[in-house]
């Protein structure tokens, strides 16, 4: 006889682009489209954002706009990297973590799924993040970032220094403008 195994097994859906009414309606129109029948039961869990524990967050319980810099979703990304090695893009991943941080390291909540920002469908349970971006744009992204004064200048590869170094030419031979 054998025996059965039974997965507890729930996936999350983190929003990056619209809120988690877009959200399901794109996982809708993808179950869909891979013969599901639409039904709610079918569709992932839609993780809505909420302030951090403990802290008052500049965002709170808003998603963060897309692409837009933001000290949470940067504070995430150095986390990410210095404390567990993990470097992720700042555009999909470091916003993903910021609001799946939020849950994660929040009180326990109600043990069934609601679609309300109290749920926390990460209690007792081991995450599987599935990164399902590049991380080409970070350079970019830091770029914004320091424009909006929230990294330093040596914190980013600017693109004038990248050719140099292309090139075989130090960077520093030839003077900065420090203006940049």
């Amino acid at each position: 006889e054998k025996d059965s195994l039974q997965l507890d097994i729930q996936v999350v859906v983190i929003p990056c682009v619209g809120d988690d009414g877009y959200a399901r309606r794109q996982m809708m129109a993808l179950n869909m489209e891979t013969g599901g029948t639409g039904d709610s039961s079918e569709l992932p869990f839609v993780l809505q954002p909420r302030a951090n524990f403990g802290q008052k967050s500049s965002k709170g319980n808003k998603y963060f706009n897309f692409g837009e810099p933001h000290p949470d979703i940067l504070e995430t990304f150095r986390e990410m990297q210095d404390s567990n090695g993990v470097q992720i893009d700042l555009v999909y991943g470091a916003p993903s973590w910021t609001v799946m941080l939020r849950h994660w390291l929040a009180p326990t909540s109600p043990s069934t799924p609601q679609q309300n920002a109290d749920y926390n469908p990460f209690t007792g349970r081991e995450i599987m993040y599935v990164h399902s971006g590049g991380l080409e744009g970070n350079n970019s992204q830091l770029m914004r970032y320091k424009h909006k004064g929230l990294v330093k200048g040596n914190e980013v590869q600017e693109p004038a220094m990248r050719r140099r170094q292309q090139k075989g030419g130090s960077a520093g031979n030839k003077k900065e403008d420090s203006s940049r």
